[in-house]
């Protein structure tokens, strides 16, 4: 999927509103298959109000898995139980993406917790950062804590309670959102998962009411047929908008949307992602993720 091919006057404004085209997500064929952990061992299955939720265990890998009715396991989050910072899944690494227009970040909001990877690359890496999770299902919470070592200490806040609701009624202002929330798939949610209410321009502009004058919003889209409305009503409400285009091996588009009035340019974004990974000591993570650019 690819904006800039939209047809009509629609199409036409967004190539002219997206000169970068895209952050691309090169995924190898070794990269989109599940890490090991997703044919291990049951730890734990259980129905929540919210969604069947399955725990498994194999080697040093521990995988939480949203079960569908087919029987079909959607993998949420791979820990490594060793180095839980060692984010396995590729999408979860390119939500840091927000750091390339975002490097200094006071206080974050996270919606929807699973496994809490992103919590602890974050802690890790940028340990004074500031970190609310709002989660709907107290079972994902419980399990989060029991299973993944996330709970609610230091600088970690977590929530229970609608991430919609909560953005609506947020009086904090947060660097970056990042959303990655999924459901059941039911009449109250796309075919992935992702809540209705949370695809729409004026839930949009609820996220800005609750970012810093120039944050940025990170969002996890997987990859389905209507993806490309998906992006459009994003950049119908943010200024820029940068993406990763979905292709026949990505599992999940990373979408990054920014309140800035000027684009980032190539050369930019690469300077920052050299100073991030000396920063961070992550070389060459971040410089790896900004060279995907297209401009």
């Amino acid at each position: 999927m690819r904006v800039d091919d939209a047809p009509g006057n629609r199409g036409r404004r967004l190539r002219g509103a997206l000169p970068l085209a895209a952050i691309v997500i090169l995924l190898s064929s070794a990269a989109t298959k599940p890490p090991a952990g997703a044919t291990g061992r049951i730890e734990l299955d259980l129905t929540s109000d919210y969604s069947h939720i399955r725990v498994r265990t194999r080697d040093n890998v521990r995988s939480l898995s949203f079960v569908r009715d087919s029987g079909q396991e959607v993998a949420e989050t791979y820990l490594d139980l060793n180095r839980p910072h060692n984010l396995l899944a590729p999408y979860t690494r390119f939500m840091f993406l927000s750091y390339l227009f975002k490097p200094k970040q006071d206080k974050v909001l996270l919606v929807g917790l699973g496994g809490g990877a992103m919590v602890h690359f974050l802690r890790h890496y940028d340990p004074d950062v500031k970190i609310d999770v709002v989660e709907i299902d107290p079972a994902v919470v419980r399990i989060a804590q029991n299973y993944f070592g996330i709970q609610s200490e230091g600088n970690v806040k977590v929530i229970t309670r609608d991430g919609v609701e909560y953005l609506k009624a947020a009086r904090a202002r947060y660097d970056v959102i990042y959303m990655d929330a999924f459901l059941k798939p039911s009449g109250d949610t796309a075919s992935t998962g992702a809540p209705l209410r949370a695809k729409t321009t004026q839930f949009y502009k609820e996220i800005q009411k609750s970012l810093e004058p120039d944050g940025v919003m990170a969002i996890n889209l997987n990859s389905h047929s209507g993806i490309r409305q998906d992006v459009e009503v994003i950049a119908g409400a943010f200024p820029q908008v940068y993406i990763n285009p979905a292709t026949n091996d990505a599992l999940n588009v990373v979408v990054v949307a920014t309140q800035s009035k000027n684009r980032e340019t190539l050369r930019a974004t690469i300077a920052t992602a050299k100073e991030l990974d000396r920063r961070f000591d992550t070389r060459p993570l971040f410089q790896d993720m900004a060279a995907r650019l297209v401009p």
